[in-house]
């Protein structure tokens, strides 16, 4: 069960960065409204994806 939890987690992190590198360079879903939070909410993309890979990886 935990290694779904953290294959989803990494999924909704790749998902997250996604939107949000759409927006940053096209504005498609948000408008590029704010690019500080378009920076901001990559990086948490990214930092959920190494945690995410990283337990994965250690169970």
């Amino acid at each position: 069960m935990s290694k779904i939890l953290c294959l989803f987690s990494l999924a909704l992190a790749v998902i997250l960065m996604i939107v949000f590198i759409l927006d940053l360079s096209t504005g498609i879903p948000f408008h590029r409204d704010s690019i500080v939070l378009d920076s901001v909410f990559i990086a948490a993309g990214a930092v959920l994806a190494v945690l995410s890979f990283l337990t994965y990886r250690e169970q």
